[in-house]
């Protein structure tokens, strides 16, 4: 009988052991500094945002439209007989090849000098222009003369290269022809129907 009383004993002080090694052991996984609480875990509620991560990329800026070019003046509509005989309209040419005209037009009207006046001749009608090109020899190039013949055919282009800038400043309103005298003043360093392709069909009017 009192060997059951021990043994009964024993027992139970081995379940107060068990049981008060257990409540310590969560005691302990309750305290640990790394579990969040449950207050904290309630202040994250769904409308709580992350912030941006440092070194996040800038907003992508708008680039500026491209500037487009403006419209094209209004063509002169006078007459090519008003034109050599108004005061100012070489200038306003000149104005416009400065503005609007290609390169190789530019450096052409360079060596004009102005207009030396309009004549009505038997195929077409001319607006005549005095420039500072050199006086070419025609009987040397009837000899042959490669040099002098050189030399024409570099005017006759450069007399292209105005008659196509004639053509984007003057409103064609007949076929016509441009002639650029020489610094003589006395033989034509080029003739050029006046037409926007003029480089194009070498001064031809046809």
């Amino acid at each position: 009988m009192g060997s059951r009383r021990k043994n009964g004993s024993t027992l139970v002080c081995g379940v107060v052991m068990v049981s008060a090694l257990v409540a310590m052991l969560g005691g302990c996984g309750d305290d640990s500094p790394d579990s969040p609480s449950p207050d904290a875990a309630s202040t994250a509620g769904p409308g709580a945002t992350a912030s941006a991560p440092a070194g996040s990329p800038e907003p992508a800026t708008q680039e500026e439209p491209e500037r487009t070019a403006g419209p094209e003046p209004r063509k002169v509509t006078l007459s090519l007989a008003e034109i050599a005989d108004t005061p100012g309209t070489f200038e306003q040419f000149k104005e416009y090849v400065t503005e609007h005209g290609t390169t190789e037009q530019k450096n052409a009207v360079r060596h004009l000098k102005g207009w030396r006046g309009y004549e009505r001749k038997l195929a077409y009608p001319a607006l005549e222009a005095a420039s500072d090109h050199p006086t070419v020899d025609y009987e040397a190039i009837d000899s042959g003369d490669v040099a002098e013949r050189k030399k024409m055919t570099a005017l006759e282009k450069q007399s292209q290269y105005v008659a196509e800038a004639l053509a984007g400043w003057w409103e064609i309103d007949e076929t016509a022809v441009l002639q650029v005298y020489d610094r003589s003043g006395e033989y034509a360093a080029g003739t050029s129907c006046i037409r926007p392709d003029t480089v194009e069909k070498e001064g031809s009017c046809i």
